[in-house]
């Protein structure tokens, strides 16, 4: 395959990424992508030079790049006029980033990830059960999809009940990362945004009366390092960040590990034997699969990279899914080996200052998931006539549906 005359936003590419992946690792590297404006980065090490290197390659997109997620005037205007400007204070640099990130560390710690494991394998537990109770299931829908979002409505303190309209604001959120969306629809996009931003607000003033031990109560009592108090728009900012971050990649990878599962000859039998091996499963699932595929930077300065000289003002985009897969880094690295030594160091959660604080949480999930899933199914198996369809869109990598037949496993 040549790079030239291909792009990410090829409907054929997006279904089967890696080809093209192989192709920019090997005749370039650091390729300046015309449609969508950026120079694009695939090898493992000029990922990681770029994640090392804030000064020069900026996170800060909304703020020093002056960019926006949403492409229509309307869709800014309404906004800014009836909810809160989209910008998540995680999403800074150094060292203002720290601050902001000790304000959500708090609600992310290793003692509350571990409390979360009774939660955690409830639901797991209560979605296996539906799912048994047929022989064959929409897996998305019927299991990945609700298992992270209930996990993340009862970490912020909101109600279980409240789930199903929080996951079409949530779905909503994540669309303008297609940079495919019509005016009218990222309209009304922009209004399920602000719909939800004055949910969010009413729950802010009722944790900030009736405080618990969830994180919407942590960021309702959350201050700046001067003891002044967290500014509105940036507790907003955090909340939905948190929100959308908590489950979305959580879901791909549940979906896209089931399938790599099922295509994976011994795989499924060697879980079996071991079940301490779901957890070397689950780093190769997301080195695989990166349900994040990769995200943007901005050159603060004139840079170089790999050979390419890049001017200020430039759009970089880091492509941790092409990284995940550099032979450089991981030997015979489209294949799923349960003993890779170095699974763990893959970029599905990038890394650095700006690794995700949500990973220990994710991890929990996706381990207490899938050793109930080896352990509860029999006779796995892609519905007939089942085509794996992805969302269309640049950063995220999600199947739309996936269609399964199994039965009870024997005990």
């Amino acid at each position: 395959m040549r790079v030239e005359g291909h792009s990410l936003m090829d409907p054929e590419i997006q279904a089967d990424p890696y080809a093209y992946y192989a192709a920019l690792r090997e005749q370039a590297p650091v390729y300046r992508m015309p449609d969508i404006g950026a120079y694009l980065v695939t090898r493992y090490a000029d990922v990681q030079r770029v994640i090392a290197h804030p000064e020069i390659w900026s996170i800060d997109l909304l703020g020093k790049g002056g960019a926006s997620m949403f492409q229509h005037a309307a869709s800014r205007e309404l906004l800014a006029r009836e909810g809160w400007d989209r910008n998540t204070r995680l999403s800074t640099d150094p060292p203002e980033h720290r601050d902001y990130r000790a304000i959500v560390n708090v609600s992310f710690t290793a003692s509350r990830v571990r409390a979360s494991t009774a939660f955690v394998s409830g639901v797991v537990d209560e979605r296996l059960s539906r799912m048994l109770e047929r022989r064959e299931c929409e897996f998305v829908s019927s299991f990945a999809a609700p298992l992270p979002l209930r996990v993340i409505v009862e970490r912020l303190g909101l109600p279980a009940e409240d789930a199903d309209r929080i996951k079409v604001w949530s779905d909503a959120w994540v669309e303008p990362l297609g940079y495919a969306l019509s005016e009218e629809r990222e309209l009304e996009v922009a209004r399920l945004g602000v719909e939800l931003q004055h949910y969010l607000s009413e729950w802010f003033e009722r944790k900030r009366r009736e405080p618990a031990d969830d994180i919407l109560s942590d960021l309702a009592r959350a201050t700046l390092p001067d003891g002044s108090e967290l500014p509105v728009g940036d507790r907003m900012g955090l909340a939905e960040h948190i929100l959308v971050g908590g489950h979305e990649t959580v879901t791909s990878a549940l979906a896209s590990g089931m399938v790599l599962l099922i295509r994976t000859p011994g795989v499924l039998e060697a879980l079996r034997a071991d079940p301490a091996r779901v957890k070397g499963f689950v780093e190769e699932v997301l080195r695989l699969e990166s349900p994040s595929q990769g995200f943007f930077r901005y050159a603060l300065r004139d840079a170089e990279l790999a050979g390419v000289e890049i001017p200020a003002g430039s759009m970089v985009h880091l492509r941790f899914a092409a990284a995940n897969r550099d032979p450089a880094v991981f030997p015979d690295p489209d294949r799923l080996d349960l003993e890779r030594s170095n699974a763990g160091a893959h970029m599905a959660f990038s890394q650095g200052e700006h690794h995700c604080l949500g990973a220990p949480l994710a991890r929990l999930e996706l381990q207490l998931a899938f050793r109930a899933l080896v352990e509860g199914l029999d006779d796995l198996a892609l519905a007939p006539g089942q085509r794996l369809e992805y969302l269309p869109g640049l950063s995220l990598r999600s199947l739309r549906e996936l269609h399964l037949t199994y039965r009870p496993r024997e005990a």
